[in-house]
């Protein structure tokens, strides 16, 4: 039983994970896509980051579905990038008459004889494969002119604060050699109004 795209569109978690299982759509991820003659059975392997891939497995009639990746989501973007490829391209799938091994066993324990199969989840809203299918926007990319003009105020910016504060500490220098030579009671008669000027000097 082959997929549609509003089917993958409610399974999914949320808009992020319909963002994310758009880019593993693409056949260069899955070294392995299969599909079983007789049952409404895929699978395939993903490649992640580690060396092994990830097995994943989905059920077409009653979307249970089964992968190795740790996500904390269900079903993860590994499940709905599967199911989305059997939907828009499911000739990308092997077509066998036997299953994995790691496939039945999965198969033999997640249900048991004579339950009956799920019900597809109702569409949730804020989510859309429209969305998660339209090409990224590139940020535009700074030209050289503009990116030298604007490294050259940044210079120029720590240039005048280092030329600031150097001469702050200059009067702070000479203020405290005037109150050395003045004595206490030159300090206690203009302290008040110099300390106020070099202390806004020095807050620059």
């Amino acid at each position: 039983m082959q997929l549609d795209l509003k089917t993958i569109e409610a399974l999914a978690p949320d808009q992020a994970s319909l963002g994310a299982a758009a880019k593993l759509t693409k056949r260069s991820n899955w070294p392995r896509l299969e599909a079983h003659e007789q049952l409404p059975l895929i699978w395939g392997e993903c490649q992640g980051s580690g060396s092994n891939p990830y097995r994943v497995a989905f059920d077409t009639s009653d979307h249970g579905y089964k992968c190795t990746c740790p996500s904390r989501k269900f079903p993860c973007k590994h499940i709905l990038a599967l199911a989305w490829i059997d939907a828009t391209a499911p000739d990308s799938f092997a077509r066998v008459d036997q299953t994995p091994d790691w496939v039945n066993d999965w198969l033999g324990r997640r249900r048991k004889p004579g339950q009956p199969p799920a019900q597809a989840p109702a569409r949730a809203e804020g989510k859309s494969i429209d969305e998660a299918s339209r090409p990224e926007e590139i940020a535009p990319v700074e030209d050289a002119a503009a990116a030298e003009r604007r490294e050259a105020a940044q210079r120029k910016r720590a240039e005048d604060t280092r030329s600031a504060v150097s001469a702050a500490l200059d009067e702070l220098d000479q203020w405290i050699a005037d109150q050395l030579r003045l004595g206490l009671a030159g300090f206690v008669g203009a302290s008040s109004e110099r300390c106020r000027r070099i202390a806004a000097v020095l807050s620059i």
